[in-house]
């Protein structure tokens, strides 16, 4: 009681001290008529804060893709560049064991699809292109090659497709271009076997 006396007391002082005198005063002071609730946030800010979290999420999220696609293209490169170089060197370690011009069995056309020979060994070998993926003896070595990857070439380098004379066919020509998704390799090179 001696509190809200005090509390009235000094309220309801002349207006110079800063205080108009009011019926609810606590000690805290006296609640004004005119003051504004700000215990929340108006719709205005809401708003504005929900536009400039879009932004930065968008802005974000094209960062963030800009990297997944960067890491997909690298993995697409990687990958054609793999199987390509692995498929030619494959066929290069074997062409250079033909046993001789008369082991290659000649295509018709000169590039060809299929080649066939035999090593020094007498192992019967065949590359076979002809259905749009590089196989050796059944077992795909590169997808998606090219079609007519193999030319014969004379000591000259020009194409040849006979063996009368020992320079007839002096090299292999290997002309693989190999494609995973948007990715595209081609890798070319030449096949002098040894025994030629």
């Amino acid at each position: 009681l001696a509190d809200q006396e005090v509390c009235r007391a000094r309220f309801s002082a002349p207006p110079l001290l800063g205080c108009q005198p009011c019926e609810s005063a606590t000690l805290k002071g006296c609640p004004t008529k005119n003051k504004k609730n700000d215990a929340g946030f108006t719709l205005i800010e809401i708003i504005i804060t929900i536009v400039l979290l879009s932004i930065i999420s968008g802005i974000a999220a094209m960062i963030i893709l800009q990297g997944a696609k960067a890491y997909s293209d690298e993995q697409s490169r990687s990958e054609v560049y793999y199987q390509a170089k692995l498929a030619v060197e494959r066929v290069t370690r074997e062409a250079r064991m033909i046993r001789s011009c008369g082991d290659i069995t000649l295509p018709v056309g000169n590039p060809f699809n299929v080649l066939t020979f035999n090593k020094i060994a007498g192992t019967a070998v065949t590359f076979d292109a002809a259905t749009g993926d590089l196989t050796l003896g059944g077992n795909i070595l590169a997808k998606n090659v090219s079609a007519n990857p193999f030319t014969f070439l004379d000591r000259s380098g020009n194409p040849s497709i006979t063996c009368v004379t020992p320079n007839d066919i002096w090299y292999l020509q290997i002309d693989l271009t190999d494609t995973q998704g948007s990715e595209t390799l081609e890798i070319r090179t030449r096949v002098h076997p040894m025994n030629f």
